[in-house]
């Protein structure tokens, strides 16, 4: 039995590590990836990161970033090997809630957890939301901790994880908020109210408590400051909520109105005094729309979380509140990008699995173990098929604004001739001519004479380069300009963007496409 129990989360870990590791640059990189590599780009020249409040995001990762790309070489791999370990560590974490809520539900968790298609596909993605979500979970097991018992290392864990979630994403204020709800309603139906709080508040160790929050405070002084040479981003810390929330009203093209249900104000209220301001606020079933299509694990959370409402374990009734708040929040807010998922999505997992060991004590084992088979059965499948096949196809909900394979059809010739001539990367020119083109600055950023123009106006007059790519309704205009000879590929960048043609000039590239004809020669002149 101990032989058992002890293998069952090895297999998981496992499990876990690789689907998260092996092949882990099979994607392109994302237009955020780009514009996370070039951000670490800029800190090797400056020597820190600039914290901007208008970017919505907080410096620790791109400090953890800078560091991987430095000790691995500057390339994909690196970029996205921090995220992937730290999508490892959620996992172990998950597995460690075994003291507080039993092995049965801690193990069948970390396998949803280790198996969901969206975990695993922005665990290999080099973004801020798996970050986030491991603080969340840490705090919760903080939370659980204490409850038990006065703990050193669940005090440290209480203030480092709160530090974690500053340190990495803004959103962080709506999952303290739906927190400290849940708690509150917790407490007012409970009637051990007052053991209750005694018990969380004698669970903090008063040392451990105040050498974590000087560490917090540290932590979030250094790197918001730029390591002390950037102090005006302090003011940022604040600044932030600002432009996040106008952001986050106005959706700023993330909006995800086909999946709108009714407006929170009625029309005939919409233009009276406040409540204009929630005029952009609409009931809408986006994430839920996701859990239908890959995550049934979380789904089956969704459903079996009422009950734990006024019902059941203090720890899952709180966990089940904050759910559901954290749900509705993220409903609300009409700006929707699909990682937010995982954010949302992991307390739903810990209420399917203890659904279904609750299940097991009405029914007999096999039906409960057939439904949860099924359930990760069918996030198995499509976390398979999404990571490792259809990761860029655009009817694929979580393959949002993904770079499409075919990009290589541009930059792999140029990584080759850079390969084959290593001081090419000093003499190469090229201009890219496209209205949106990240991740190419970040994958083409050791070229040092690449110019970029989003806009055909400010084209430059000698468009002749080593290399030049353009939308493809504009290569006739591209055309009209060259005098010299050269080889065309065309290729999709990403959905929403339209083909795009890549020229690349003969006389470079001639020992990159060798025993092919040039595709374009210029008209000769009278």
């Amino acid at each position: 039995m101990a032989r058992r129990q002890s293998l069952i989360p090895l297999l998981i870990l496992l499990a876990a590590a690789v689907l998260r590791l092996v092949l882990l640059d099979l994607k392109p990189p994302h237009f955020d990836e780009g514009i996370n590599g070039w951000w670490c780009d800029e800190m090797a020249k400056h020597g820190y990161y600039a914290y901007d409040p208008t970017n919505y995001h907080g410096p620790l990762h791109f400090y953890v970033l800078f560091a991987f790309l430095r000790l691995f070489g500057r390339n994909l791999w690196a970029l996205r090997l921090p995220v992937a370990l730290m999508g490892i560590a959620t996992v172990g974490l998950v597995l460690s809630f075994h003291r507080h809520l039993g092995r049965s539900v801690a193990y069948l968790t970390a396998a949803a957890v280790a198996l969901s298609p969206g975990f695993v596909f922005y665990q290999r993605y080099s973004i801020h939301e798996t970050w986030l979500t491991f603080f969340l979970i840490l705090f919760f097991w903080a939370l659980y901790r204490l409850y038990q018992t006065t703990d050193r290392l669940g005090t440290a864990a209480l203030v480092l994880s709160v530090t974690g979630m500053v340190l990495t994403k803004e959103t962080y204020i709506i999952h303290l908020f739906a927190a400290a709800v849940a708690a509150g309603f917790v407490l007012i139906f409970s009637k051990q109210r007052g053991e209750l709080f005694q018990r969380l508040w004698q669970g903090l160790e008063p040392r451990a408590f105040r050498w974590a929050a000087a560490a917090g405070v540290f932590l979030v002084v250094f790197f918001y400051s730029g390591n002390f040479l950037h102090l005006e981003g302090l003011r940022g810390l604040f600044e932030t909520f600002t432009p996040w929330t106008k952001t986050g009203i106005d959706a700023a093209g993330h909006a995800k109105t086909d999946y709108d249900l009714f407006a929170v104000v009625p029309k005939a209220l919409a233009t009276v005094g406040p409540l204009a301001k929630l005029r952009p606020f609409k009931v809408n079933w986006y994430w839920v729309k996701l859990f239908t299509v890959y995550e049934w694990f979380a789904l089956a959370g969704l459903l079996l979380s009422t009950r734990y409402f006024f019902t059941g374990r203090h720890g899952l009734r709180f966990l089940a509140v904050y759910a559901w708040l954290t749900l509705l929040a993220y409903s609300l807010i009409p700006y929707k990008t699909p990682w937010c998922v995982i954010s949302i999505a992991w307390p739903f997992f810990f209420l399917s699995s203890a659904g279904l060991v609750s299940l097991h004590r009405v029914l007999t084992v096999w039906p409960v173990a057939a439904v949860a088979a099924a359930l990760l059965g069918h996030d198995a499948w499509q976390m398979g098929r999404l990571n490792f096949s259809q990761y860029d196809n655009p009817r694929q909900m979580y393959a949002y604004v993904q770079t499409y394979r075919d990009y290589r059809w541009f930059v792999d010739p140029i990584l080759q001739e850079i390969r084959l001539d290593p001081g090419a990367k000093g003499r190469l020119k090229g201009n890219v001519l496209l209205s949106s083109y990240f991740p190419i600055p970040w994958v083409l950023g050791e070229l040092s004479h690449v110019g970029y123009y989003s806009d055909d106006e400010a084209w430059p007059k000698q468009l002749d380069a080593d290399f030049i790519v353009a939308e493809d309704e504009l290569a006739g205009d591209v055309e009209a300009e060259l005098t010299q000879t050269y080889f065309e590929n065309t290729f999709r960048l990403r959905d929403g963007m339209g083909p795009c043609r890549v020229f690349f000039r003969y006389d470079t590239f001639k020992n990159v496409f060798p025993n092919r004809q040039p595709d374009f020669r210029p008209e000769p002149h009278e």
